[in-house]
Formats: C-alpha cells, structure tokens, sequence
C-alpha cells in the first residue's frame, strides 16, 4: 500500500468487506479520504520504525492513574484528575518502598487481582474501590491492587515529555524495584522479529490483557494523543459509548433487578433510544457487572415508573458491542442494534463522551 508492506491484516469477527476463497481473501483498499467517509473513527497509523526497531507494553483495560511525589507528600490522580489517594492507601506505601525517587510524576495502571487466586479481575473491581469512602482498609484487603509504571513525565524539577520514550523507560528501570502484585515496570519486549511480537501479544491475551501497546522508541510524551508516538494492538470489535435512559423490572429469578436496560446515543443536547441491552450483564456479582449492580446504580435515577417500565435521569453510560446497525422505526434515533452485548461500565466517560447519531449514521452506510 503506497509503496509499504504491512504485516497484519485484522479482520472483523463479522467477517464484513471481506471475500474468502481457497487461494486468499479479497479486499477493498480505499484511499485515506474514503476510508475516513465510511468510519470517521478510522485512524492509519504508519508503524514503520526507524531502524526496523519496535517496542511493545502489556495492556488491559484497567484504572489509569498518576502517581505524583514531591518529598514526602504522595497523591494519586485518576485519568481525568480526581484524587484518590485516600481510597488506596497500599499504592502510596508501595510508592515509598520500591520506587528509589522522591520528586516524580509516574503514568500507570492499577489492576485489581483476586487476593485468593492471584487472578486479574475486570476494571469494576477498581471502580468499586474508586467510589469508597468507608471501610477503606478492609477494601484494600478484599480487593487489592497490582500497580503497573509504564511511563514518567517529570523527574528531579525537570519534564521529560519531550525525551525519547527509550530514555524516560530507562529512568523507570533505574529508579524501581518490581515487587510481584504490588509495583512493577509494565512488561516489555523489544525486538524486531514479528513472530516474536506475535507471541507476546498472544500471551497478553491469554493471561486476560487487553491487547499491547506498540510504541516509538522516538516518540516524545504527547498527553491524550497516540498518533505517531504509539498505538494499541487488540482484537478488532466494534462498540459504542452509550447513556441508560431505561429499564424494566425483571420477573422470576431476577424479581427486584432492573433489566433490558433502554440505550440512547447523543443527538445534540438530547439523547435518543437506539435499542435495548441484556446479555452480557451477569446474575452473580463475582462473574462481572450484575443486575443487582446496575440496578443499585440506576435506583436513585428513576424519573418515571409505569408498571414494570421506568426511565431514568441519564448518568450511567456503558459500552456496548453489537452484530450489525439497523434502520428501525421503533426508536427516536431511527436506528436499532442487532445483537447488542454489554461489554463493561464506563466511569471514566462525561456524557459528552457518548457516541452521537452521526455517528451511528455514518457507521450504519459504512456497512453497506
């Protein structure tokens, strides 16, 4: 493509734009400009390294966080800058134990493992500790947390943002002590063999990850941006940031929990329905996202209840996976989703954040 050879071609579980025969599989190559008017999301990335180097860090989809230091005073931030650092008190204790560095701001990632198994759990964890203000200590206990340091921005009164990423992940390697389940350097695999950054990122996978992170080895801190510095590497699924504006009470075994919980996309300053979402949500808390979370959630937002309908004050937004977008009479938007799955809550999203109808409707041609 334009004079560069690409190793991976990832393919859509839908299987979409596709055409598989014995010799190969066909494909439609659109230029940039075309690409961009069939999905707007649509970024090409140029992955071509210097010196055939590239550099990979393990990734999952977990609390992004800083952790400032500044003599004795430690804070903890969260991607959009609450402090947190009373809700985990283990993480500034960790800080002052292996990290050989008193003036610092560190980018990482705290992931909540169960304390039982040692097994890696999903960002709800996290967000249940976030939200905590009583029975901190007993939290920590029941819910700890693994800190992964995969960059650093400031160190001894001097930014690093504009070093090369090489040098600020050699600062890391200086100034910490990996310390399994509590603080450690994000892991990493530097190569130029494909087949062995095709292990790697499998292995990411297999241990529950969700996908790597390739990056310059160059490319300088650019905060909120990716582009030519960085991009992810995950299996290809198409999802969509949506609001709950409504539900319905469950009967039989799930009497007392909302269910089939109503979805709506931005529309301007109003958010229209889209469709409807069941699976994915589980009945035991310890399996995921349940209904008697989310219906803890959504009970002080109830504006209106009609029988077992209700609607409530749109807050909650979650991320949602789905077949195929349909023309649909049924909703405000116009459209429906086949098949729509919840995939996880996001709290990290405003409701500005949620995907808008023109979105939707330039995905729905893009189908076509």
């Amino acid at each position: 493509v334009n004079g560069k050879t690409y190793h991976k071609l990832i393919i859509p579980k839908s299987g979409r734009g596709f055409v598989f025969s014995k010799d190969g599989v066909l494909i439609n190559i659109y230029s940039i400009k075309e690409l961009k008017k069939r999905d707007p999301r649509t970024v090409l990335y140029n992955l071509q390294v210097k010196g055939d180097e590239s550099y990979c860090t393990s990734m999952a989809a977990l609390h992004n966080c800083q952790i400032h230091r500044q003599g004795d005073e430690i804070r903890i931030f969260t991607r959009r800058l609450d402090d947190v650092t009373k809700q985990f008190p283990e993480v500034v204790g960790y800080v002052k134990k292996y990290v050989r560095a008193d003036d610092f701001i560190l980018d990482s990632e705290a992931v909540g493992f169960d304390h039982k198994t040692g097994k890696y759990l999903p960002f709800q964890a996290i967000s249940q500790r976030i939200k905590r203000k009583y029975n901190i200590e007993q939290m920590a206990r029941e819910l700890p947390v693994e800190v992964n340091v995969f960059d650093i921005m400031y160190y001894k009164g001097r930014s690093l943002l504009k070093e090369p990423f090489k040098k600020r992940r050699a600062v890391l390697e200086r100034i910490i002590t990996p310390c399994k389940k509590k603080l450690v350097l994000a892991k990493q695999l530097v190569t130029g063999d494909l087949a062995e950054a095709e292990r790697f990122y499998k292995e990411a996978l297999e241990v529950g990850e969700e996908g790597v992170m390739a990056k310059n080895l160059e490319g300088v801190y650019k905060p909120g941006s990716r582009v030519g510095y960085g991009v992810k590497v995950k299996p290809v699924m198409e999802s969509l940031d949506l609001v709950i504006v409504g539900a319905e009470w469950g009967t039989g075994k799930r009497s007392g929990w909302l269910t089939s919980f109503v979805l709506a996309c931005r529309a301007g300053n109003e958010f229209v329905e889209i469709g409807k979402v069941g699976t994915g949500i589980k009945e035991l808390e310890r399996e995921g996202v349940s209904f008697k979370e989310l219906t803890k959630r959504l009970k002080p937002l109830i504006v209106k209840e009609e029988g077992k309908v209700v609607r409530v004050k749109p807050e909650v937004i979650i991320e949602v996976n789905y077949e195929e977008i349909q023309k649909s009479p049924t909703y405000a938007s116009g459209y429906a989703l086949r098949f729509p799955r919840f995939v996880r809550l996001r709290d990290d999203k405003a409701l500005s954040d949620v995907s808008s109808l023109s979105l939707i409707e330039d995905l729905y041609k893009a189908q076509k």
